[in-house]
């Protein structure tokens, strides 16, 4: 993913940024402030940490910019800050603007009770013989995991094959709303 932060900014409604700091190109986006390199976009996430407290570390680590939640102002960091409701909401509306306005693959949805790893590999593992594929890295398929591995797909890539989990209702929903899926497989439906 190469996007400015311009471009980024307007996507997610973020607050306007100067000519100077919207032209910044951002190379790939985090969550984990272990896995950033040089040039990415922090996202702070709330789990069982404030991932905004790790800001700082973000900001050592070389990312450009941060998201930061409006109700978590002021934060102080040299970082372009991109002020967003929510920062993970913000990830996946870029997400959705990435693959429908900037890559637009083919999209592979894959779901069900169980089956839905081995299904993807081996679905991305059949239509790679033909097409540029990215696929759901392990079993990264919730709303975090799916909208890292659209953002993680190279401008040329001709099909994304996703696995989609779910763990509470309108969780499946959320997530083909994001993807708009192509192809939908259900593996199985019964208990996990």
């Amino acid at each position: 993913m190469k996007m400015t932060l311009a471009e980024i900014a307007r996507v997610v409604k973020a607050q306007p940024l100067s000519e100077a700091d919207g032209s910044h190109v951002v190379t790939g986006l985090a969550f984990d402030s272990r896995k950033l390199k040089p040039g990415m976009l922090f996202v702070p996430l709330r789990g069982e940490r404030d991932g905004h407290e790790f800001i700082p570390v973000a900001a050592t680590a070389g990312a450009v910019a941060t998201f930061v939640a409006a109700d978590h102002l002021p934060v102080t960091t040299k970082l372009i800050t991109l002020v967003v409701p929510d920062p993970l909401k913000a990830m996946q509306q870029l997400a959705q603007y990435y693959l429908l306005m900037k890559v637009n693959p083919k999209v592979v949805a894959i779901t069900g009770s169980n089956g839905k790893t081995t299904t993807k590999d081996m679905t991305a593992a059949i239509l790679a013989t033909q097409y540029h594929v990215v696929k759901t890295p392990d079993n990264y398929n919730n709303e975090i995991g799916v909208p890292m591995t659209i953002l993680s797909m190279e401008p040329n890539t001709e099909v994304l094959v996703l696995e989609m989990g779910m763990d509470r209702p309108g969780q499946l929903h959320a997530l083909s709303t994001l993807a708009e899926p192509d192809v939908a497989v259900i593996t199985m439906i019964g208990e996990a």
